[in-house]
């Protein structure tokens, strides 16, 4: 590889980290406290980089490409490291965690010592099995702590695959189009619809117990 090749790429990338530098210019980054290194600067911030890496990935070699993917696939896991403590959380003691299903998730609710899980699927994709009457699984004493499931015991309640319709589910059971599991997680509005549009299907089904708190988990 040309040495000028090599020259204009490292430039473009001392450019994004010269950025990311007058971001960070008088703090203490080491620190990381919330008031200094809160939500909303990083979004902010992550949305200029997006721009940035649009404009000048394509200069970059694959293998420089492929370790800055390295870098963001890390930054993905300490996210997603986060969200299963959150699942946790709701877990019922003895109840093992749910396998969240890749191409959709799980809306999860707690209440009395049980979990309720609804898979659903993103657009575009559909249920291996037919479960339009089968809304949710469930984990508690009462299931041995053990997840009632279509598939051959285990914790994993849900595939979903692609598809050009969605018909093994019920209407309820998909993410919008345009709003996949991700997108709707980013939302607090959509997943409070989709909270309550479950939790009064849980009603229907005769469960009435409080809910002590939910979740949505993204494969």
């Amino acid at each position: 590889m040309k040495a000028t090749t090599i020259s204009r790429a490292w430039k473009q990338l001392c450019l994004l980290f010269a950025f990311l530098s007058y971001w960070s210019y008088g703090q203490d980054t080491s620190s990381c406290s919330s008031s200094e290194f809160s939500f909303e600067q990083l979004n902010q911030k992550l949305k200029e980089i997006k721009n940035c890496l649009e404009a000048v990935s394509g200069q970059w070699t694959p293998y420089q490409n492929a370790e800055i993917l390295n870098q963001l696939i890390m930054l993905s896991d300490i996210i997603q490291k986060q969200q299963s403590a959150e699942l946790l959380r709701l877990l019922p003691e003895n109840c093992t965690a749910p396998a969240v299903p890749k191409d959709g998730g799980l809306l999860c609710v707690s209440a009395e010592n049980k979990i309720y899980c609804k898979p659903m699927c993103n657009a575009g994709y559909d249920f291996n099995f037919i479960r339009r009457s089968r809304l949710y699984e469930e984990c508690s004493a009462a299931t041995q702590h053990k997840w009632t499931t279509q598939f051959i015991g285990g914790n994993r309640l849900a595939d979903c695959s692609k598809s050009h319709i969605s018909v093994a589910g019920a209407p309820s059971a998909y993410f919008h189009e345009g709003k996949d599991c991700h997108k709707t997680n980013s939302d607090e509005q959509l997943v409070g619809n989709i909270t309550n549009i479950f939790q009064s299907e849980l009603v229907k089904a005769g469960i009435t117990k409080l809910i002590k708190s939910s979740g949505l988990l993204c494969g």
